[in-house]
């Protein structure tokens, strides 16, 4: 809640089903924006580029809605009102508020160009710095406010896309998934996908690959149902 004084320090937004902290690193986003020249061309420095944010918190929005994440969903619908008024020139884009708006929209659009591009090796700070019309340091200080990193968060979108297509039937050959998922090597594939599951790739399809049937017990006990991973 904001303070009798405007203070911010304790107010939370939410981007999907992240939270976004507002404290000294969003002050700090905005100063480094602030202080480099603007881009000429660049997307997100002119009217124009506010409409993807928009979309991107719009996605976010409907994911939140499906998912059922109550806690996100009224902090998206300002985030997403507060775009919509900064595209229709109702909210002037130096202000705090609209700084606000902006900083959880690049947020939101950089994640989303993560997965689009989650395939490419070379996916880097500088690529989507790039896409997105920011430096790499104001990049790097709007992942950082999360309390996770440019690298952790391409590397956890990596895993989870590993996970799912391990689970696909037919299977796939492991090689295939790991450039697919943009694992510059087999060999780093095992290594990261080890690291994070305990268990090699292939162990995990196995593990995940057959669902135990439902069927009623002839002794009446209960029935253990084991999940596979999402």
């Amino acid at each position: 809640m904001r303070g009798k004084h405007g203070d911010h320090s304790q107010e939370t937004l939410a981007t999907g089903a992240t939270r976004f902290p507002l404290h000294a690193a969003d002050l700090r986003a905005d100063q480094i924006q602030a202080s480099e020249p603007a881009r000429q061309g660049s997307p997100a420095t002119s009217n124009r580029g506010w409409a993807p944010l928009l979309e991107a918190c719009l996605a976010d929005f409907k994911e939140a809605t499906e998912a059922g994440d109550t806690a996100s969903i009224p902090a998206l619908v300002k985030i997403v009102a507060d775009l919509a008024l900064i595209e229709r020139g109702a909210i002037r884009p130096g202000s705090r508020r609209a700084q606000q708006a902006l900083r959880v929209g690049r947020l939101s659009l950089a994640r989303r160009l993560i997965t689009r591009h989650l395939a490419k090796p070379a996916l880097s700070p500088s690529m989507v710095a790039e896409m997105l019309g920011v430096s790499v340091r104001y990049l790097h200080v709007l992942f950082e406010a999360t309390g996770t990193s440019f690298s952790q968060t391409v590397t956890a979108q990596r895993l989870c896309e590993s996970r799912r297509l391990l689970c696909q039937k037919p299977p796939r050959p492991i090689a295939d998934i790991a450039l697919t998922c943009g694992f510059g090597s087999l060999a780093t594939f095992y290594r990261i996908f080890g690291a994070s599951e305990g268990l090699t790739p292939g162990e995990f399809r196995m593990k995940n690959s057959v669902e135990a049937p439902v069927t009623a017990s002839p002794s009446g006990a209960e029935v253990v149902i084991h999940l596979t991973a999402k």
